[in-house]
């Protein structure tokens, strides 16, 4: 916190913020090398009449550098009323996703992958949902982020393994799907770091009797180009359980090739701001070839994301992709409707015309 009784203006508080962002532009050279640091500030300024409280001034200042934090890190937001509001909301929201767990207001659903070529379910992702206590709902886009930044993911996560593992392992025992059906869940970084996020899988594996090569941990690329030497070692002992990893959203994270290499990684996810144009746009068929058989080379297996029409899917065959998900294929449903989703899929009448 920087205390500064000479500006009088927003403009020279702002100019004031910048120098001090300037500082933080230098390394700092330590024994095991330079370190780099940045900043996001929040300006708040008094002005001569109807002066907020000093509590006011310091709550104005870290709303305004939340949102510099939003805006990307490393830069400066000036404090506005909007903000407050902003501020508000997110720690209203922040209190209630503590009690989120214990209140069994969380929940998952689940869509399925399937085999493009014969229609074959071969297993399900499972996606968390939040119904608040008041009977509204928040949008994982909201809330995941949060539980990130507070932590609270990884109770949140470890619940979510243990859950989505027993309902395979139901619909397994219950002929739904066949014994070999996977579960993909998807993974943070936050529970990647966790020291004991390896023991966490290991036991949800041991309690619901289902087999490590059958889990799939989900992970954005992003995981791989910030603190990759911690996420390469936390992967490799997952790879030693048995546990598969896949890549979500791939083409969106700007990994490199030799972080494919490098990483223990059995799966990309082909993100479905590429599948959308595959039926009508040349360059996005022309891209999603080349992941297929970037994929196929590095021996990698392929999903694609976000299939919602018939010439998406129809387009995917040609292209001899293996596998999809998306609501043409199913929304994501609850666990009680498994089985009739799994049914109507079986009896999908468009399988036998794509896969001639």
């Amino acid at each position: 916190m920087v205390l500064e009784p000479d500006s009088v203006s927003d403009i020279e508080a702002m100019k004031t913020a910048e120098r001090i962002l300037e500082c933080f532009r230098e390394p700092l050279a330590l024994r095991q090398g330079d370190v780099f640091v940045s900043a996001s500030i929040g300006v708040a300024c008094s002005p001569a009449t109807d002066s907020p409280s000093p509590e006011e001034l310091l709550r104005h200042a870290d709303a305004a550098m939340y949102r510099a934090k939003d805006a990307g890190r490393n830069c400066i937001a000036l404090f506005d009323a909007s903000m407050l509001e902003r501020a508000t909301q997110r720690l209203t929201l922040e209190t209630a996703l503590y009690r989120a767990l214990e209140r069994q207001e969380l929940t998952l659903v689940y869509q399925p992958i399937i085999d493009l070529q014969l229609g074959d379910v071969l297993g399900f992702e499972a996606l968390m949902r939040w119904e608040c206590e008041d009977g509204s709902t928040s949008s994982p886009a909201q809330f995941i982020p949060i539980a990130e930044e507070t932590g609270i993911i990884v109770p949140i996560g470890a619940w979510a393994l243990i859950e989505a593992l027993t309902h395979l392992r139901t619909w397994i025992d219950a002929g739904i799907c066949p014994e070999t059906a996977s579960m993909s869940v998807n993974v943070s970084p936050r529970q990647l770091h966790d020291p004991q996020f390896v023991s966490v899988v290991s036991e949800a594996l041991s309690r619901t009797r289902v087999q490590p090569q059958q889990l799939w941990l989900e992970m954005t690329e992003s995981i791989m180009i910030t603190e990759p030497e911690q996420a390469l070692a936390a992967l490799r002992r997952l790879n030693t359980l048995g546990v598969r990893i896949a890549i979500d959203d791939f083409g969106t994270g700007y990994s490199s090739l030799s972080l494919l290499q490098s990483f223990p990684i059995q799966r990309l996810k082909i993100d479905r701001s590429f599948i959308s144009g595959i039926a009508d746009d040349v360059s996005a068929r022309s891209l999603v070839k080349t992941i297929l058989a970037m994929s196929d080379a590095l021996g990698l297996d392929t999903v694609a994301e976000g299939v919602e029409t018939a010439r998406q899917l129809e387009a995917l065959i040609d292209l001899h992709c293996a596998k999809a998900q998306g609501y043409l294929i199913s929304h994501p449903v609850a666990p009680e409707q498994m089985r009739n989703t799994v049914i109507s899929l079986e009896k999908f009448s468009q399988w036998p015309k794509y896969s001639d």
